[in-house]
């Protein structure tokens, strides 16, 4: 059998595309906020509106990925998107000089955003198909989960050792970035060639049936959380710099607290809680906890306590994702999982890109930060309300 055909070496290249894709294109930007704030890269406002471009990016990319992935085959298109993401944070090491009457710096980032999002469209929704194909059924949960983790993984190493590398300015975190990620892509690599599936295996999908309208509730819902978690996975650490008046050093690392939730948040709920709860109620759980943590940071201006929502909120975010994305492949089957969890993750940027203008918007009408943390409290609730309402039926429960 060859390597990329075997289950366990497929599930580290995916962990990889996830280290890469998501907790370093995706996710370096934020711990690299209050850098660029104190450098003077960019304004407050700014960053979430470039979190929007980012999340525009990451839209445009999932409407694309599957509709590719059908044509060239979705490891060719996942390696496509990770040189997409080696060239987007190369390029944002480097801050042009071209006066301010265009601000030239911001509108150089928006391109190096929107490519990053182009990235994690392509990580997010095809590396757990790319884990799936061919995998048991009773395995394919436990698969989702620990590629989930990676994207965890690369965020907590990134935000520990970032703060080595940004005492002159943020050109030297994006360069490190861009290292990690050429790791990942060497690692990554050989994994996602086409795997070689064998008959039982093909007819796998066979006379599954699409349950639409539980999947576009789920979206919905998916999308709202997806604009609740947007004021910690953008602001948090320039929260903490910024209004709980802490140090530099402290507010980049604070964003590695966050990212051992992400960490945790896939195998935690898309494994062990799916296990022993279900999924249903593990969405639940997952959902409510983004609640708690939103609530806590409007509730106290406590430094241990904001910081520690950091985590409740990573492990909701990633939690969600793992559980919904499983969700999909057992609503939607395996023959249209790609496409479906395509649309799932165009909802889920449509949600994080509202959710980043809006609170870019607030704290350019100085509402400020805490008005986007409320923001986050309503998203979750009504996510939670229209969540409720997706049961899959009792024959899939086991696939």
């Amino acid at each position: 059998m060859a390597l990329a055909d075997r289950t366990w070496y497929r599930t580290i290249a995916c962990m990889a595309v996830f280290f890469a894709a998501i907790g370093l294109v995706r996710y370096a930007y934020s711990p690299l906020i209050p850098s660029m704030l104190e450098h003077e890269w960019i304004s407050a406002s700014q960053a979430g509106y470039l979190g929007t471009i980012n999340f525009i990016g990451n839209l445009i990319g999932a409407i694309c990925c599957a509709m590719f992935a059908k044509r060239f085959g979705a490891g060719n298109v996942c390696r496509i998107a990770l040189l997409i993401g080696l060239v987007s944070v190369l390029c944002a090491a480097w801050k042009p000089e071209f006066g301010t009457a265009w601000n030239a710096e911001f509108w150089w980032l928006a391109f190096c955003r929107f490519l990053a999002g182009l990235t994690a469209a392509g990580g997010m929704i095809l590396a757990p198909v790319i884990v799936t194909a061919g995998a048991s059924p009773k395995l394919r949960g436990v698969l989702i989960g620990l590629i989930f983790a990676g994207g965890g993984f690369g965020v907590v190493l990134l935000s520990l050792l970032l703060p080595l590398f940004v005492s002159e300015g943020p050109s030297g975190g994006w360069m490190f970035t861009a290292a990690l990620v050429a790791g990942c892509i060497v690692i990554a690599w050989p994994g996602l060639t086409k795997r070689q599936l064998s008959p039982s295996h093909k007819s796998d999908a066979a006379g599954q049936h699409i349950y639409g309208l539980r999947l576009w509730t789920l979206l919905v819902a998916y999308s709202l959380a997806a604009a609740g978690c947007v004021p910690h996975s953008i602001y948090l650490s320039a929260y903490v710099h910024k209004e709980l008046d802490q140090p530099l050093s402290f507010s980049t690392m604070v964003f590695a607290v966050y990212g051992f939730g992400v960490m945790f948040g896939g195998p935690v709920f898309g494994g062990i809680g799916s296990k022993l709860l279900g999924r249903w109620l593990s969405e639940m759980l997952a959902i409510l906890l983004g609640l708690l943590a939103v609530l806590t940071v409007v509730m106290t201006d406590n430094v241990l306590l904001v910081v520690i929502s950091g985590g409740v909120l990573g492990l909701s975010q990633m939690g969600l994702g793992a559980v919904n994305s499983h969700r999909t492949l057992q609503l939607a089957g395996t023959k249209a999982q790609a496409s479906w969890w395509g649309r799932m993750t165009v909802g889920y940027n449509i949600g994080q890109a509202g959710g980043a203008f809006a609170m870019g918007w607030m704290i350019h009408i100085s509402l400020g930060y805490i008005a986007g943390f409320w923001m986050g409290v309503i998203c979750f609730s009504l996510a939670l309300i229209i969540a409720a309402l997706v049961r899959v039926p009792k024959p899939l429960q086991g696939t």
